[in-house]
């Protein structure tokens, strides 16, 4: 486990290199037609090693490519092009054909643990990899999917003449050099319950179903001669069949979390293979509101089987009570001279009784009877439990691939972040672990949850600076797939939104920009058809949303709006209209609009298609004196006026009565007034022939910004954010109307006068103090706006000689050091 943070380091050029060619896949792919498929491009190949890291990074951005999954398969089927030792395929849609085409390549390693579209008829594609296969991990229960049977297995492996012969003589999987064997959540119970079964279990020959089943069972695995490591967990299989794994005699690890329940008569069986280093009896699973699972005569039992096992140095009898009860004697700190008796007395202050004269690497106390992870005297070099930091920070990470014992491991971390003393020191392990496990079980909700929970705590921690941005990346990943895939859980979508606010955004996210925008609009979705049970989820939903649009560029914004996001505020706008409800998800939505239709006229164009020159009738209507709500609304109105092609669309009596009685406002200090004086410039800015309304006529509504201007403080301290004053600028040219100028010049003055170190850079690289020159010197131009460009003029020579001496200072301060060194 780790101690310390990681160093902030660079990606290997070799990283780079293979996340450039995923990343830009289609300069080395092209599609054929003729072959229905995605194909690399001639002459372009991968040498091995390097093709197993290509699909590997492939495989975690299936997420961000803009390829078919199914595609990403199909590529590195073609063996001319790549060589593939090592298949990663867990938690993928890979299917039984193009499985059989990878398994042609000489791999070494698969893992196709819960993947949904292999159900059945994979071990003629597993057999292909042969004599290559080193390990193999498979099966795993989805949500959705019944536990596996091997009914078509049997149906298609298993060929049984006269109850004894089975095809392939008598193996199952052909993969003799096999050293490691996963199979998880499997039924050697029983077969599929389907009525065409019945054939099976009414088998003329009077063969038995279990006498089937152990025949598969034995012929799966005693042809495994060189097999080390063996894990069953939550597999159902009868105590007897146990029997036959005596036969490995290279066995030196298996894992049975979850497949024991309490019989004593499969320990029995266990105390057989006697080459053990590492035994798992754990029980973590509590559908049935059977853990801990109580076995009887619990210490006797654990005594009897260590005592069978004389090479164990690990083992986890989690979730169960054979830890017993505590027998250790109270302990005296006097200091005493050891004694030759010493190394008895040691034995005899055992917490343990089953262990007794043992001292194990490992040993797992999670959830046992008695607290037995509390006791003083624990045989152990390493425990898992909840007793202390170091218990619980090895548990998920010793747990990483148990969902059932990872969850409860996870759940114990949370309490400690959630509730100190005492607390989690060691952040970083924590958040590896976290990472590790909620990676590994996608599939799993609650350890997607739990692990979210902590996540927050880490992401707002006291060493929230220490993380990497590569530790930030794999959170944020990890964040957005559990989003992705339990997007119906409010737990799990408020975890983690509350987490993402608390990275740096945009900043952090932008590799994932769309990918994001695309969780949070569906999490909407999901609320609305849901009626909002949860208040919380839409709020925050739409906050991060305006955060992400209105610090971006047009392009993200166009982004934004083609993911889904203005019709999505235009619908919980209406919604919250239905309700004649004024709120904070109300203001926010608005605000959203405002931000993604920022100079993104695409943007505004979807607002007037979805109805939003409507919701904005009735929120003035309704809402009359909400500041906030108005001048978000204002200044949505305005982005739309700055699109000429659509202030067709604003030419209404109904709107314009509205935007032009806002003109006297003072509600929100200026901002109410100035923003509807800003819509109605733009619009003036246009030619008299396109005012088509009679009321207000052009003439009144030019007086009316006139008087309004005159009104405002040239000092008022604004609550407006301005990326660019391009449209302003445009305005600054309309000397055919000196109105509509006014307004815009005062606007510049006002801004560059409160906020000169922001505005005047913006100024300065638009050329906006050139065209503020034409205004000064143009002969039309009226004293007042005359006056304001004047001003801004003034402030800026100020500005720029404040620049220069601080730059000057700067320099200077630096060569008086340099002559300090000489």
């Amino acid at each position: 486990m780790m101690g310390s943070w990681p160093k902030e380091s660079p990606p290997s050029l070799e990283q780079l290199c293979i996340e450039f060619c995923v990343n830009n896949l289609w300069l080395l792919v092209e599609e054929y037609p003729l072959m229905q498929g995605v194909y690399f491009r001639p002459n372009i190949a991968f040498p091995r090693g390097l093709s197993d890291k290509l699909l590997e990074c492939m495989v975690s951005k299936i997420p961000y490519l803009k390829i078919m999954e199914q595609d990403i398969f199909r590529l590195f089927c073609d063996r001319s092009c790549c060589v593939l030792t090592c298949l990663n395929l867990r938690h993928t849609s890979v299917d039984l054909k193009q499985l059989k085409h990878l398994c042609q390549h000489p791999i070494s390693e698969i893992d196709i643990s819960y993947c949904e579209e292999i159900r059945s008829n994979y071990i003629s594609a597993i057999n292909q990899a042969g004599p290559n296969l080193k390990l193999l991990r498979m099966g795993g229960k989805l949500e959705g999917y019944e536990n596996l049977t091997l009914y078509e297995e049997l149906e298609t492996m298993c060929e049984l003449d006269r109850g004894d012969i089975l095809r392939n003589n008598d193996k199952v999987l052909c993969c003799p050099n096999l050293l490691s064997l996963t199979i998880k959540d499997v039924n050697f119970i029983e077969f599929s319950p389907d009525e065409d079964c019945d054939n099976y279990h009414n088998d003329p020959n009077g063969i038995q179903e279990d006498e089937k089943l152990r025949y598969f069972f034995k012929a799966l695995f005693q042809p495994m001669a060189k097999l080390t490591q063996l894990d069953l967990s939550g597999c159902q299989l009868r105590n007897d069949y146990l029997d036959i794994l005596s036969s490995l005699r290279c066995l030196t690890s298996l894992s049975l979390s979850d497949v024991l329940d309490g019989s004593v008569s499969a320990l029995k069986s266990i105390a057989k293979i006697t080459g053990l280093r590492h035994l798992d009896i754990s029980q973590g699973n509590d559908d049935t509101f059977n853990v801990p699972v109580r076995y009887t005569h619990p210490e006797a039992v654990l005594a009897e089987l260590v005592h069978s096992l004389p090479h164990l140095t690990s083992l986890d009898i989690s979730g169960t009570n054979l830890a017993g009860i505590n027998h250790a004697e109270p302990t005296s700190h006097r200091l005493k001279p050891k004694t030759s008796n010493y190394m008895e007395e040691e034995s005899m202050s055992c917490c343990i009784r089953g262990l007794e004269g043992r001292h194990l690497d490992f040993l797992g106390l999670l959830d046992c009877t008695g607290d037995a992870c509390y006791r003083q005297g624990i045989p152990a070099k390493q425990i898992t439990g909840d007793a202390s930091e170091a218990q619980i920070l090895l548990s998920i990470h010793r747990y990483r691939d148990k969902p059932h014992l990872l969850t409860r491991g996870l759940n114990n971390l949370f309490q400690w972040f959630r509730n100190p003393p005492p607390n989690i020191t060691d952040h970083c392990c924590a958040l590896e672990g976290i990472l590790n496990g909620m990676n590994l079980n996608k599939h799993d909700k609650h350890v997607q949850i739990s692990g979210s929970a902590s996540l927050f705590y880490i992401a707002k921690g006291p060493h929230k600076d220490n993380i990497t941005s590569q530790q930030k990346r794999r959170m944020i990943d990890c964040l957005l797939d559990a989003m992705e895939r339990h997007n119906t859980e409010t737990t799990m979508m408020r975890n983690g939104c509350l987490t993402l606010c608390h990275a740096e955004i945009p900043k952090d996210v932008m590799y994932c920009y769309d990918r994001l925008v695309k969780v949070l609009v569906n999490m909407l979705k999901v609320e609305m058809r849901q009626e909002y049970g949860d208040d919380f989820i839409p709020r925050i939903g739409i906050f991060l949303l305006n955060s992400l649009a209105c610090q971006v560029d047009g392009k993200h914004k166009e982004a934004v709006g083609n993911l889904g996001v203005v019709e999505m505020m235009c619908k919980i706008i209406k919604h919250k209209l239905t309700l004649t409800e004024c709120d904070e998800v109300l203001e926010v939505a608005w605000s959203t609009l405002w931000n993604v239709t920022d100079e993104t006229p695409s943007n505004c164009q979807k607002f007037i298609l979805e109805g939003g020159m409507q919701h904005f009738i009735a929120c003035v209507e309704k809402f009359p004196e909400k500041e906030e709500l108005l001048r978000n609304m204002m200044g949505l109105m305005g982005n739309i006026a700055e699109v000429k092609e659509l202030r067709v669309h604003l030419m209404d009596p109904k709107y314009m009565s509205v935007i032009y009685a806002f003109l006297s406002s003072t509600k929100d200090g200026i901002e109410v007034s100035y923003n509807s004086a800003g819509v109605l410039s733009h619009i003036a800015s246009d030619s008299p022939e396109t005012w088509t309304v009679l009321s207000p006529s052009r003439d009144d509504v030019l007086r009316g910004i006139v008087q309004a201007i005159e009104r405002w403080p040239l000092s008022s301290k604004r609550n407006i954010n301005y990326r660019s004053f391009e449209p302003i600028l445009k305005l600054t040219r309309c000397h055919h109307t000196p109105a509509v100028q006014y307004w815009a010049v005062w606007a510049l003055c006002n801004l560059t006068q409160v906020y000169p170190d922001k505005y005047f850079p913006i100024l300065e690289s638009e050329k906006g103090i050139e065209l503020l020159n034409q205004v000064f010197t143009h002969p039309g131009t009226l004293p007042a706006i005359k006056i304001l460009a004047s001003n801004i003029l003034d402030s800026y020579r100020k500005y720029k000689d404040g620049s220069e001496k601080v730059i000057e200072d700067v320099v200077m301060a630096s060569d008086t050091e340099d002559d300090e060194h000489l």
